[in-house]
This record gives structure tokens, sequence and C-alpha cells, in this order.
């Protein structure tokens, strides 16, 4: 242990190389990205479907980061499962990763959006922006497990982080239960984000975009050597954003900028100063509709259907969330030999979030939407440390890479609020400019979380053979202090969790394995009588094959897996308004993904889910299905780029995306707790694209980017029968982007 107080690391590559081939190879790279008509490049794309990148001696062969760009839209390394710089073949867990050249494809506004061509996961909340919210393998993942750099955002209440795909390198997904790594956290999986970093080769760029809806935006990233030898490096990614939300009266604002440097004194050692300032005045529209009006028509008081429109507001015009977020930190890695390497994650963020909403809380014939009211200002704080030791050693014929490990997570949110009642608005004609509400609650308190994990994880190589294996130990404090009262409740919970799994790896890339892994999530709260309640568990069997060969950009994956999660509250039957951990949701599924830069012309990207989920043991929802979550999902994505003829340049592209109808439940009348569904839907998305080489300015394009091609009008999903939600509208933005 006295190793891990030295100043420890971060992620960082693993591959160190002299700092004049690294300028090359960084050329390289973004010449097989940027660059693809090149004479050169086409035809080794051609014969290898792959660019291999080479020193002075085919033996200096250089990897892709974890942590870095990856040069097509095919990633082949990933930290996320394992915490260390791992091939995705090797990890015997579900993986996906959205790389910064399918952002650039797409062109994603949010980061729930970068996920949409994503198996296992469904993006909640419709239209809504305000928060990425999304389901993964049928289990909610706000407030939980979304995270930056290898730390945690950690959320509270109102209070999230949402990050701008504009700053990100990376999105990626990893699918089932995570605690082994990250401690409390809910079993569906885990989003993580890679900051974009700085680079020794020069890049400025500055993009422009306009779109409908009132839609301007503009970003900048600049990065560069400081110094002729390199060891300096600055990065500076900025964006401004302004547009009208789909839904009248409400609108979306930002202002983000993050400035990073690094220091890199030689091979074996690098710090990077990471930093994110976010301003949000205007966060758009947060806010629901009733099942009339949505899923299925409402009636006026002559029997006549109408349906709401999709740009109906169940609010006021004063409704509003602002968030202003602020972090700071870095990421530290020193390579001591051989064997021990150390690294370092640290990070402290800042949140402020003030909401203020007339929202609906349910339907009354004929044609009324009843209302309530809600004001909240919120000030967190979140202070988060993981400190790692690795070991690369051999035991035998064995091959090791051990990990150990300890973080620190510490969150305060002061939380200032009022709750009251609001008058009704008429869903046919409404009259807005009534904002006057009765407050008849005050929520005035504090929560505090705080977590503390010791891990220790072992990737052991032997012939094709490897076993990844880790084990955790958690020590999570939860408490609230009511101001009103000055009464703190608080529970501190002790866990043990574990992971393992198998990978045989074939020459040619293919990879079978099987894994076990298990997640825990404190439960505040207690019994009717009084006795706390205790953390629910997630645990999954996970098995799949994995085909991702080292000499092509293909990724090619399929899993099934068996993910239940224990001890969930539930309607204590006997004491009416209390619960009991006797519930169980269980959720069996099948998840297939493709991801393939063909040759040098194509790329297509594809998916399948089918998710069986379930509450096996409920006193309420006894073998029905969790709201928004869709049996089955499919996606096809695929875009070509002309490189020779007249067309030269030109990239068109296309994807559909479907999904599967999702089951919600009634909350009042005879129908208390029974389930209704809402219908599926697929979405057209389509893509036109121009390379401005070929007119003097390499890597320069202007495109257009359409989301939901036909206009299609649908419900995305239900939480409950009053709070439904729109998807959205056609989206026509136009994206400009100058690299000089």
């Amino acid at each position: 242990m006295a190793l891990m107080r030295t100043s420890s690391v971060k992620n960082c590559p693993i591959l160190f190389i002299p700092n004049k081939l690294a300028l090359t190879v960084a050329a390289a790279l973004a010449g097989f990205a940027f660059q693809a008509s090149a004479a050169q490049t086409t035809a080794n794309a051609s014969k290898n479907d792959t660019i291999t990148v080479v020193g002075d001696s085919a033996s200096n062969v250089v990897q892709e980061s974890a942590w870095g760009p990856a040069p097509t839209i095919v990633a082949k390394q990933s930290a996320t499962g394992t915490k260390t710089d791992t091939p995705i073949v090797k990890t015997p867990q579900s993986i996906s990763v959205v790389t910064r050249e399918e952002m650039d494809t797409r062109q994603p506004t949010t980061v729930k959006q970068a996920l949409n061509y994503a198996p296992g996961v469904f993006a909640s909340r419709g239209s809504s922006n305000t928060i990425d919210a999304v389901e993964i393998r049928g289990f909610t993942s706000v407030n939980t497990n979304q995270y930056l750099d290898g730390i945690k955002l950690q959320g509270d209440n109102y209070s999230e982080v949402a990050m701008d795909p504009y700053m990100l390198e990376r999105v990626e997904l990893l699918r089932g239960p995570s605690s082994v790594l990250y401690g409390k956290s809910n079993p569906g999986g885990v989003i993580a984000m890679v900051s974009k970093r700085p680079t020794t080769e020069p890049l400025h760029e500055i993009q422009f975009k306009m779109g409908n809806d009132n839609l301007y935006q503009t970003g900048f990233d600049f990065s560069d050597a400081i110094d002729d030898a390199g060891v300096w490096s600055y990065r500076l990614t900025g964006v401004a954003h302004s547009q009208d939300s789909q839904q009248e009266m409400a609108k979306e604002k930002r202002y983000s900028i993050a400035p990073s440097f690094s220091w890199r004194p030689d091979d074996k050692t690098e710090f990077t100063f990471l930093s994110n300032f976010q301003n949000d005045p205007y966060l758009g529209f947060y806010g629901w509709l009733p099942r009339q009006g949505t899923v299925v028509p409402y009636y006026d008081a002559a029997g006549n259907a109408h349906k709401l429109p999709t740009n109906f507001n169940d609010g006021e015009a004063v409704n509003k969330m602002s968030r202003n977020q602020k972090m700071v930190g870095y990421s530290f890695s020193h390579e001591f030999n051989d064997t021990w390497t150390v690294r370092q994650n640290l990070r402290y963020t800042k949140l402020q979030t003030q909401y203020i909403g007339f929202y609906g809380t349910g339907y009354t014939a004929p044609g009324t939407l009843n209302r309530a009211y809600v004001q909240s200002n919120e000030n967190l704080s979140n202070f988060d440390v993981d400190t790692q030791a690795q070991a690369k050693f051999a035991t035998g014929a064995v091959d090791h890479t051990l990990l150990l490990g300890v973080d620190y997570m510490r969150m305060r949110n002061d939380i200032d609020a009022d709750y009251g009642t609001a008058s009704d608005l008429d869903m046919l004609a409404p009259q807005y400019g009534n904002d006057k509400s009765n407050l008849y609650y005050a929520y005035n308190i504090l929560n505090r979380q705080e977590q503390t994990g010791l891990y220790a994880q072992d990737q052991a190589e032997w012939d094709h053979w490897i076993l990844t294996a880790g084990l955790r130990y958690d020590i999570a404090k939860t408490s609230t202090l009511t101001r009103s009262t000055n009464d703190t409740a608080a529970i501190t919970d002790h866990r043990f969790t574990w992971r393992g799994g198998l990978n045989y790896l074939f020459d040619n890339g293919i990879s079978p394995y099987f894994s076990y892994s298990e997640s825990f999530e404190p439960t505040p709260g207690a019994t009717a009588d009084a006795k706390p309640f205790k953390p629910s568990v997630g645990k999954q069997y996970e098995a799949g094959v994995k085909y991702i060969p080292n000499d092509r950009p293909i990724s090619l994956t399929a899993a099934v897996y068996q993910l239940t999660k224990d001890n969930n509250l539930t309607a204590d039957p006997v004491n009416l308004g209390f619960s009991v951990q006797s519930g169980v949701i269980r959720s069996r599924g099948v998840e297939l993904e493709a991801k393939a830069a063909v040759n040098a012309n194509v790329n297509v990207t594809a998916s399948y889910t089918f998710t069986d989920a379930k509450y096996t043991h409920d006193s309420e929802y006894q073998g029905q299905r969790p709201v928004e979550v869709p049996r089955n999902m499919a996606s096809l994505w695929a875009d070509y780029t002309f490189h020779e003829s007249a067309l030269s340049g030109l990239t068109v592209g296309s994807g559909v995306r479907y999904v599967g109808s999702t089951s919600s439940f009634y909350t009042t009348g005879d129908n208390t707790n029974k389930p209704f569904n809402v219908a599926s839907y697929a979405l057209v998305d389509a893509l036109v694209k121009y390379d401005l080489g070929r007119f003097g300015l390499p890597g320069s394009s202007v495109g257009v980017n359409v989301n939901n091609l036909f206009n299609r009008e649908y419900v995305a999903s239900c939480y409950r029968d009053y709070a439904c939600y729109w998807g959205s509208d056609r989206q026509i933005v136009a994206t400009a982007t100058f690299r000089f």
C-alpha cells in the first residue's frame, strides 16, 4: 500500500513511444481518418481493410489507446470494463463504443442520442434533452451510472450533470453489473465518457450549425504542443448553443468550455489537467403529458376525439430549469519499470440547479389536465479520487495484469424546494398565464453520500485463455438532514462484490466468453417496524462471442444474459404506505452488434436487442414488464464515401431505428397498477456530407443530418399514465466544419 500512496495516475496509454514517432503516428492516423481519399491510403484500405502504422521496425506497432481516438468507427481498446487498457476482445462483458468519427458522422446533440444505434440501451423522456435518462438492460441509470474519465458523475434529486457530445472523444456503454470496479451502481450498466485530450499534433477546428427550431451553434477545438519537444501540450474546446425546444414556450441555451493541458516529461510519465465549465441558463422542456391525448385520444364535452400536438407544453411561460456545472481535476500516470505503473484520477464538481415548474399530474374528463407546482434550488458538490497500482508480471507460462485500487467519493446536495397545487389546463384551448400556486409542502434538506472502496483484479493469460477475476469491498454511507426538524436519517452499508470471466481467444480474432458479475445499490428508508432497508443486489450471468480481428476494422459481438435485482422495494401488503424488500426483477436478453469500416468507402453499424424483463416477485406488479423497457429493438446505419469520379468527397448515409412496444401502468381507478401498452415505432435518419479537401481545405466539410426523416409522430414511452413523452419531430441540422 505504500506504493499506492505515492503519486498515482490516471487513464493514459500503456504503450509509450518516442515523441518523434508519436508525431508520425498521430499524423498517419489523422490521415487515415480524414484523408482516406489519398491514393496510397485507398490502396492499402482496399487490400487489408485497415492501416497498420509502424515505426523504424515492424516490431514498433502503435496500438489504439483506451483513452484516445480510434482511427475508424470501430474501437478495439477500452478501459471501462477493467480500468486497464484492454482489448475489447479480451473483456468478458458486453461493451459498445461510439467513437469520435461516428459522432462526427451522425452529429448527436446529447449523449443519449449518441447511443441511438447501440444495443441494450433505450433513451427515455422522449424529446426532452435536459438529462441523459436511459434504460440499460431494463434498468434505469439516472443518478447512478454515468462516468466521465473514469469518475462517477454523481447526481441527486434534480441535479444531474449532462455533457455536450462535442466535448467528448468517446461514449462507451458497459452492459451489466459493474460494482466490482465502481462500487454502488444500478445493475443495468455504465455509460462511460472520455474527454477530448491534448494532442501534440496541431488541431484547429471551428464548427457552425444551423437547423430548424431556430438552432444556432458554434464550436471550436484547438490543440497543439506548446514546446518543440512535445513535453507540454494543450487543448481548448468550447461550444455555444441556442435552440427553441420542440414544445412551445421552452428554449435551450448552453455555453461550455473545456481547457486542458498535458505534461509528458518522458515516455513513462503523463499528467493531464482536465476541466469543464458549462452554463445552461435554459435546459428546455422538462415535463410530461397524460396517456389521454398521446397514446389514445381524449374527448371533449361533445364527444369529439382529439390528440395533443407534439409541441404541447403542460407548464407555463415561467417554467425554467437551469444548470451551472464546473469540473476541475486531473489524470496522472507513472510507469516505474516494466512491472509497476500507478494511476490516479481526481475531480471536484460543483453543480447549481434551479427548477421552476408547473407540471401535469393527471387527466380529468372532458379534456382537463390537472397540474401541480414545484420550485427547487440545489447546490451539489462532489469530490472523487481513484488511485490504482498496476503490475504486469508472469508466473511460469501465465501472464498477469494485476490491478489494486482504492477510490473515494463524497457528495453533498443542499436542497431548498417547495411543492404546491396549481391551476388546471384546458387541453383543447389552453389559457396560459395563470401561474399562481398554493404551496403546501416545504422540502428543505441536505443529502449526503460517501463511498470508500477497495478493489483488486487480475487478468491472467495462458496460451489462448484469459481469466478475469475481481473482488471489491465497499463502505457506503447515505444521510438526509431535514432542516425544519434538525433530524438526520443515516445508513451505512458494507458490501463485498465480485466478478469472474473466462475468454478463449482464437488466432483469427474470435473470442467466446462466460462471466458472472454483481452490483449493489443502497436503498434509503425503513420498513414499518423501523428496520433500515438492505442494499438491492444485482447478479448477472452472461455468455457471448466476439469477433474483433487484429488486421481489420471489424467488431461483431453477440451476448445472452440473465440479470436479477433482489431486495427490490415493493408495497407492504400489511402496512399501507410502507414498503418491504421482497421484490425481484429479472431481465433476460439477447444482444447483437456489428460495426465495420468495410473499406475506404463503406461504414456499417447494426444492432438487435431482445429484452425479456419482468417482476418475478412483487406485491403490485407480479409478472408484469417494468415501464419503458422495449422487448425488441433494432437499428441499421450505413454510409458511403466517394473517393473517385466527379463525386469524390461526397458521403451519403442513412439509418433506421426500430423500437418495440413498451409497457406502463395505470395509477388511478379500477385499473390501478394494471399495465397498458405504448405502440412500437420506426424512424429513419439520413446524412449528406461533402469533404472540402479538394478545395484546399483538408479535414473540412459541410453536411446536413436529418433525424426522423419522415417526421413520424410517436409516443416515445410512458412512465405512468400521467407521464407520457412525445418523441422528437423531424430535426434538420446543417453543419460546417473548418480545419486549418
